[in-house]
């Protein structure tokens, strides 16, 4: 499914949005994983997702390292934060969910890749009426 996913990231977006979505699959859901199974259910103890196996640490680290590396990736872009964090939520509220009971390998990447480019393009647009 990982590299079913990343094809079609690759095939959704750009190549600099495409790259960033397949890192926040491999380094927010290794995060997320690693940091839920550590400490999940020490300060929350709400189990979320669609079988409660999920915790709020896990998705919290998820969103952080997607952000953080978002911001990284596009550190020359104006307004990025809006066009990252609308991106690292999805990416965090699709691996949360699995939507369609799809593998999130598979659905992290593209869904993060359309919410960025999306999100990039607004960016682009309210930028050339303003200026």
């Amino acid at each position: 499914f990982f590299s079913l996913g990343c094809a079609l990231a690759i095939a959704a977006a750009p190549p600099d949005v495409s790259s960033c979505a397949i890192v926040f699959l491999v380094l927010g859901d290794m995060a997320a994983a690693l940091v839920g199974v550590s400490f999940g259910g020490e300060v929350a103890h709400v189990k979320l997702g669609r079988a409660g196996k999920k915790s709020v640490e896990g998705s919290l680290a998820m969103f952080a390292i997607c952000f953080v590396v978002g911001c990284v990736v596009f550190a020359k872009v104006p307004l990025r934060e809006y066009a990252v964090g609308f991106a690292a939520a999805v990416a965090t509220v699709t691996e949360l969910y699995e939507p369609f009971n799809l593998n999130d390998n598979l659905t992290i990447p593209f869904f993060s890749a359309l919410a960025l480019r999306l999100a990039l393009h607004r960016i682009r647009c309210c930028g050339s009426c303003w200026g």
